[in-house]
């Protein structure tokens, strides 16, 4: 053989032109071979016409029914159980006593918070006459108190105005005054007898029309208010008797005669205007005192303590409720986890308490969930049920999900339109929910739909351009006489079998839905979705025909 290889080589390598010449006829026969085989290629479209229907997209996923509510009811407070009325497959109703542990305790407590709440809120006659008897002698006595500051007033300020005048600091006050510090200085003498003889009087002359003016039924802050302006005035004596407690001091220490009987003088002088000071301010708060009580009695206890003890009665009174377990909405008793004479504790489990409405729970992953909103409709089958569907609706969906492997997924609860007692909780449901609707659109397969990048295209067809117009058109299509044109097209929602298109065709428009190729010379065809771009591989046609790009 190898022998036979080498003498062929040897020949080629002599030979080359004729070499040549026998290697392009071997070649050019070849073509010729695999031409002629495929001059019966032929492409048959199937061609349908733009219509207008319903898109309805929809997310699947599979789960277990389970009832809508489950509540395990237990007991929030301490002692012997003495009443249960729960049976498995009991149906009880919303508020329905379901057991009771022993409360003699909590109901006294309960029962005494309440008797003294009423005697808080309620106003003792007694005590609110004794309040008003008590503000109408204060009300008197700060009458008096005014006359007899007046005259006292008076009294005092005649007092220092003799010191001034003829006594102790009026004898030496002129020559010690001449050598005094800045503290005594003459102006601080001067201004000091400038107010007893001008501003003192005037403001008693004031005082006195405040009296007169207050009326004999005066109401409490008009007595209050006249009670200040006299203080105000008392304040401002007993300053100029202090004032002339400080000069006496001065002039006592400065060795003048008579400095001590002088000094002794004016401090009682000084502690009768503090008197006066001291007994209307005593008056003004006795009154306001006595206002504030009889108010208090009269209007009753303030909002705010009401509600303090309103709170506290409140507070016994949910502890005694905590010895009653109650149903807190209509089902059915799952399972009894106790008896009558058990002692239980706060969360001692007493039952298990189902709705009879069944929801499905179903587990999304985290694309689909993104689709899903409360309010859908959804169509609900059962695998242990045949023949049974059920329409529902979203009910809850995750906030947060649930990671497992790497894999994010959420939970979708779905309740039941209708009860059906063939279905029992634990059941596994597939819930088809319905995410969008389109009503009335342009759709067409989306087999027809040809994909280029981010671009979409469907090919269309002009009727007169058909070759068996008179053949009617079945599953083995049609022959066309001329390519179809792919036009670009708008698409949005879509289902299992169709899609929207939203711009690019119009209704009643026909297009290449799929296309059939078949290789006469090998027998083979082959049938796919149409492309923009055609090819030939053996005896099938990988594509559809092309087309230019314009309408």
């Amino acid at each position: 053989m190898r022998s036979y290889i080498s003498t062929i080589k040897n020949w080629v390598l002599v030979h080359k032109k004729i070499s040549i010449v026998v290697a392009l006829v071997i070649i050019g026969g070849g073509y010729w071979t695999i031409s002629s085989g495929n001059d019966n290629v032929e492409t048959r479209y199937v061609l349908a016409q733009v219509e207008r229907d319903t898109i309805i997209s929809s997310i699947s996923g599979t789960g277990q029914v389970s009832a809508a509510n489950e509540v395990t009811l237990t007991a929030k407070a301490s002692g012997d159980l003495v009443y249960l009325n729960a049976k498995v497959g009991q149906e009880v109703s919303k508020g329905t006593l379901i057991a009771q542990v022993e409360a003699t305790d909590a109901k006294y407590d309960l029962e005494s918070a309440e008797i003294d709440y009423q005697e808080y809120v309620t106003i003792d006659e007694g005590d609110l006459q004794d309040a008003l008897d008590t503000l109408e002698n204060e009300r008197r006595n700060a009458r008096n108190v005014m006359s007899s500051a007046i005259s006292d007033m008076e009294s005092v300020a005649q007092s220092l105005k003799d010191l001034y005048t003829g006594g102790f600091i009026g004898v030496n006050a002129e020559d010690s005054f001449r050598s005094a510090s800045a503290e005594y200085s003459s102006y601080r003498y001067s201004k000091t007898w400038e107010q007893l003889s001008g501003d003192v009087p005037d403001l008693i002359d004031d005082l006195q029309n405040v009296f007169r003016s207050v009326p004999a039924g005066a109401t409490d802050n008009q007595l209050v208010s006249a009670l200040l302006e006299f203080r105000q005035v008392a304040s401002t004596i007993s300053s100029l008797a202090e004032e002339a407690e400080e000069v006496t001091l001065y002039l006592k220490e400065e060795g003048n005669d008579g400095g001590d009987e002088a000094y002794a003088d004016v401090q009682q002088i000084v502690d009768d205007a503090y008197g006066i000071a001291e007994s209307i301010s005593s008056a003004q708060g006795s009154l306001a005192d006595a206002v504030e009580t009889y108010e208090e009695l009269r209007d009753g206890p303030d909002a705010l303590d009401i509600r303090g003890e309103a709170l506290s009665v409140e507070q016994k009174r949910q502890t005694y409720y905590d010895h009653f377990v109650i149903a807190p909405f209509d089902g059915v008793i799952a399972s009894v986890s106790a008896e009558v004479g058990d002692s239980v504790n706060s969360g001692t489990n007493i039952a298990t308490l189902i709705t009879k409405q069944k929801i499905a729970e179903i587990s999304l992953n985290e694309i689909d969930a993104a689709k899903v909103k409360v309010g859908q409709k959804a169509t609900l089958l059962f695998d242990a049920v045949e023949n049974l569907s059920i329409t529902g609706e979203v009910l809850e969906v995750d906030l947060v999900g649930t990671v497992s492997q790497g894999v994010v997924s959420y939970n979708v609860k779905i309740g039941f339109d209708t009860d059906d007692d063939r279905v029992k909780s634990g059941m596994t449901v597939s819930a088809n929910i319905i995410t969008d609707m389109r009503q009335d659109v342009l759709t067409v397969p989306i087999s027809a739909i040809i994909y280029q990048g981010d671009l979409t295209f469907v090919n269309i067809v002009n009727n007169q351009t058909t070759i068996q117009a008179s053949i009617s058109q079945d599953v083995s299509g049609i022959l066309l006489d001329t390519p179809p044109q792919a036009v670009p097209v708008e698409v949005g929602l879509s289902d299992d079998e169709s899609i929207e298109i939203l711009s690019g065709l119009e209704e009643g428009e026909q297009y290449v839905e799929r296309t059939i190729t078949t290789v006469g010379s090998t027998g083979n065809t082959g049938s796919q979705a149409p492309s923009l771009f055609g090819g030939n591989t053996g005896g099938v046609r990988t594509g559809g025909t092309g087309g230019n790009f314009q309408r």
